[in-house]
């Protein structure tokens, strides 16, 4: 449809004038998202035009079915015509952008340096005039790039930037990321499309007018289409069609009839520039078409003349699928031909069409999509090496050489998510018949699948039970596996087990290192060599090697010296990546920012991973993530909120026998009653996982619940319980620096005073505690408790303030408001921390309702949002309105708006409204 035509959009034609306009109150990117030839591109145009004729430079691409699978293709599109920016940003975001177009050598840099170099670049174009960045067909566009776009469309607001996309029509699944202005582009409404009929076609018949309207439903395109199929000689006349056939199967018949009357050389060269998705005004790849074979293509309509470089494009992306819907396979095997000869420069281009241009079995085709195969697996591309990998093995000849390639597509299709697909070619490598060597390999595999899905821990644990007497890379996965499997169940004979098979082992290897952290036998610090193994990685490193090195750095407390690694992982692997390992990276994220006291951005991390979880039906990171996320409510205090997970991951992990899975819950739960000062709740837990003076030999988390023991008998006057429980852990404070400054810690809590001064000033003194902030506060409350128990308010105070400071600073409520209670008793007025609510008045007692409940309704009383909320207590939106639910009822009320008047009443009702001092 020729873009002047434009009737009936007033609405979206606005909408891109205040965008590119960036009128006040106006998002600066709007997305158009509709049906096929409903009029997205030929609101794109109008929206470039309107751009050009303000001055506005326009940058952009579009995206092609071909390149989808090629990483960073469309980012390449963009900075095309402005590499000369690329050169003028600062040199490490030159040097990350020159590695991902493939314009100098190294490593794959990480998704975050990619989007930040990306950023600076179309800033530097800015800095020069405003900049319009316009995208047709944006679903097209490969996953890592279009990662990269929307970090820059959250962003245009700083520089004269602004956006326009057009993509296909959202599906119900899809999520709308906040600040992203989208339009739906619906069929045009009967009086828009009757006149847009008669510009285009005046004079039709009524009769055939009519039908025109009725089978193009107010598509544009329909409308442009259908008046040359209906009533003609075309090959496939519209009443070939049964009632109800989409429109664009319609129109995308209409088109295939008129390709099909082209000359057979035009046609393949067509079906060339088809295939390779560029189009015709790609001039870097281009068809050798005449002047007249152009005006032909044009007469038919399956062409338009327009500004690119060439002077001409197809018509719409459906003209595309016409083409090779209509190309028989042979001639859909010669143009792959042709292009994969073009490509031999571009393996990663190359590789889809040599295979799809192969039949027969061909070792050498085999062998090369292999070898590019493996190549985008470590750039993140695991999800298409998959692709890629099998039709290797559909080309091997020799069946044991296919199986090899079908279990290697297995793994990658294990690690990328897509677990029913990774099990279908493990079925078909056996079908092969394979190599016998290649049985372990898919024993693991399944293991793994069982393990990750559904957390079948027996079944992973049998399939691993015997495992051959051979070594390399398939034994030491396997093994790796099967510690892990150790690891989640708790069990002693289960761990005797994995030392039976590692016994004689000539050790050294990942598995060893693995073992030595988690095995609850090894009690040497094995960060030494783990920072050795990390340093020892090759560059790019496999992404289960990655993540298997951060699971030990998780356990000996050493995830933040690994940062960039994490965040390597969670952005070069989601996506088109290894998925299984990008979730990892989340709870790697998730637990490393809960210790280092960024507890919003923890539990952004695991919800996001949550999430990711779900969508590949990944159960177990999925209760590992909820776990995370109960560790973080039930250390802001917000104890309803950690049952509920605790309960949803108990009623998975007991029906598994996951002991690990129970155990974090059982911390979660202690760690939520001691924030309540519940002590018996949190001894109750506490003793769980493990009675006091009794360390179970399998419970490997257990060192970590004997602070929290401690303090739960200190305080029940249990110091007898408190005593045998340390001498059990005498020993155990050299696995990591964190145990041991708990261990310390603990040790005070129980000694005499002096003695207890000194041990005190010991764990404060051990090297960097400022990085676990939250443990360090905790032993700070300690010790001023002491101090105050003990009569020496002035010793107390300091070490309360600096408590009650860092407590308020990550966001622990409740410990906040404990350390503030210590303080008033030391006879110090507590403001309260600046970031908390402080409430002038408050009841002293309202039914039922916890402290934190009572804050949130206070502020929620006060006109607070649950926005306002969470960022004043440190809780998310979503566990305010948690709150807020439960609230409700217990007030006896059903809406916000009736909280103030409630609240009032319990505080009249109250007694002890008048507060006082907490002793």
């Amino acid at each position: 449809m020729n873009s002047d035509l434009i009737i009936g959009r007033e609405r979206e034609l606005t909408e891109l004038r205040r965008a590119v306009d960036r009128a006040p109150g106006a998002l600066p990117n709007v997305v158009l998202h509709g049906d096929p030839g409903v009029g997205k591109t030929a609101l794109l145009n109008a929206g470039i035009a309107y751009a050009r004729d303000q001055g506005v430079r326009v940058i952009g691409g579009c995206g092609f079915e071909s390149e989808a699978k090629l990483a960073f293709a469309g980012l390449h599109q963009l900075f095309a015509p402005v590499m000369d920016y690329v050169e003028k940003v600062e040199p490490f975001q030159r040097d990350v952008l020159r590695r991902v177009l493939g314009l100098a050598d190294g490593p794959a840099p990480d998704r975050l340096a990619i989007s930040v170099a990306s950023l600076a670049v179309v800033a530097a174009v800015a800095a020069d005039g405003p900049v319009l960045i316009a995208v047709e067909d944006a679903h097209w566009v490969d996953h890592p790039t279009r990662e990269v776009m929307m970090f820059i469309l959250l962003r245009l607001g700083r520089w004269d930037l602004r956006a326009v996309f057009a993509r296909r029509s959202l599906t119900a699944g899809e999520r709308v990321t906040p600040g992203i202005n989208t339009i739906e582009v619906a069929p045009l409404a009967g009086a828009a499309a009757g006149e847009l009929l008669d510009l285009l076609h005046p004079g039709l018949p009524p009769a055939v007018r009519q039908r025109v309207l009725d089978e193009a439903a107010g598509n544009p395109l329909a409308l442009a289409e259908l008046p040359a199929v209906i009533g003609t000689d075309a090959a496939t006349p519209m009443e070939m069609f049964p009632s109800g056939t989409p429109v664009r199967t319609r129109l995308e018949a209409g088109f295939a009839g008129r390709a099909l009357t082209l000359p057979a050389p035009l046609r393949a060269a067509l079906l060339v520039t088809a295939l390779d998705g560029g189009g015709l005004e790609n001039t870097a790849r281009p068809v050798a078409l005449t002047a007249a074979d152009v005006l032909e293509i044009e007469r038919l309509g399956l062409v338009t003349r327009d500004s690119t470089p060439s002077g001409v494009r197809f018509r719409h992306p459906l003209v595309r699928s016409a083409i090779t819907g209509t190309a028989s396979p042979d001639e859909l095997r010669t143009a792959h031909m042709v292009l994969a000869e073009r490509y031999k420069s571009d393996p990663e281009h190359r590789i889809w069409h040599l295979a799809a241009a192969s039949v027969e079995p061909d070792e050498a085709v085999a062998a090369e999509i292999e070898v590019a195969a493996q190549a985008i697996s470590v750039r993140g591309g695991t999800g298409p090496a998959v692709n890629a990998l099998g039709k290797a093995a559909d080309l091997t000849p020799d069946p044991a050489e296919a199986s090899r390639r079908l279990h290697l597509a297995a793994e990658l299709a294990d690690e990328s998510g897509q677990l029913d697909l990774a099990a279908r070619l493990l079925d078909k490598a056996k079908d092969a018949g394979g190599d016998p060597g290649r049985v372990l390999q898919g024993r693991t595999t399944r293991a793994r699948i069982l393990l990750l899905r559904d957390g079948d821990l027996a079944a992973a644990r049998s399939i691993l039970a015997r495992l051959p007497d051979t070594t390399g890379p398939a034994l030491d996965r396997a093994l790796t596996i099967r510690v892990i499997v150790a690891s989640y169940r708790q069990d002693a004979a289960d761990w005797a087990e994995v030392d039976a098979l590692l016994a004689g082992r000539s050790g050294g290897g990942l598995v060893d290192l693995v073992n030595g952290v988690l095995n609850p036998g090894a009690v040497e610090d094995r960060s030494p060599a783990l920072r050795s193994a990390f340093d020892d990685m090759p560059d790019p490193a496999p992404p289960g090697h990655v993540a298997e090195l951060c699971r030990a750095a998780a356990w000996l407390d050493t995830l933040h010296e690994h940062r960039v690694r994490i965040r390597s992982l969670i952005d070069q692997e989601s996506g088109a990546g290894a998925i299984t390992h990008a979730a990892g990276g989340h709870w790697f994220a998730a637990h490393e920012q809960f210790l280092a006291g960024q507890w919003d951005e923890a539990e952004t991390s695991a919800t996001t991973g949550l999430d990711l979880c779900i969508r590949h039906d990944l159960e177990l990171p999925a209760h590992d993530l909820r776990l995370t996320l109960g560790w973080i409510a039930a250390a802001r205090g917000d104890e309803d909120t950690a049952r509920e997970y605790s309960r949803t991951v108990e009623r998975w992990a007991a029906a598994r026998g996951s002991g690990l899975h129970m155990t974090l819950s059982a911390r979660n739960l202690a760690l939520a009653a001691l924030s309540a000062g519940d002590y018996e709740t949190a001894y109750h837990y506490c003793v769980q996982v493990a009675a006091p003076g009794d360390l179970p030999c399998a419970a490997a988390y257990a060192p970590w619940l004997v602070f929290d023991l401690v303090d739960a008998c200190v305080h029940l006057g249990r110091l007898g319980e408190a005593e045998v429980h340390l001498r059990a852990a005498d020993g155990l404070e050299a696995r990591t620096p964190r145990l041991r400054l708990h261990l310390t810690a603990a040790h005070a809590m129980t000694a005499d005073y002096d003695d207890a001064v000194t041990r005190f000033q010991t764990a404060l003194a051990l090297p960097r505690i400022e990085q676990w902030p939250f443990d360090h506060a905790r032993v700070r409350l300690a010790y001023g408790e002491l101090h105050r128990r003990n009569l020496q308010p002035g010793e107390a105070r300091p070490q309360l303030r600096r408590a009650a400071d860092i407590f308020g600073r990550i966001g622990a409520t409740a410990w906040h408001r404990r350390a503030e209670q210590e303080l008033r008793a030391t006879g110090v007025t507590a403001t309260g921390h600046p970031r908390r609510a402080a409430t002038a008045a408050r009841p002293a007692a309202v039914p039922e309702l916890t402290a934190q409940q009572l804050e949130v309704a206070e502020l929620a009383a006060s006109g607070m949002t649950n926005k306002e909320i969470g960022e004043r207590l440190y809780l998310s939106p979503r566990t305010v309105s948690a709150h807020l639910y439960r609230i409700f009822p217990k007030l006896g009320i059903t809406s916000r708006a009736a909280l103030r008047d409630a609240l009032a009443d319990c505080s009249t009702a109250s007694p002890d409204a008048s507060g006082g001092a907490v002793m």
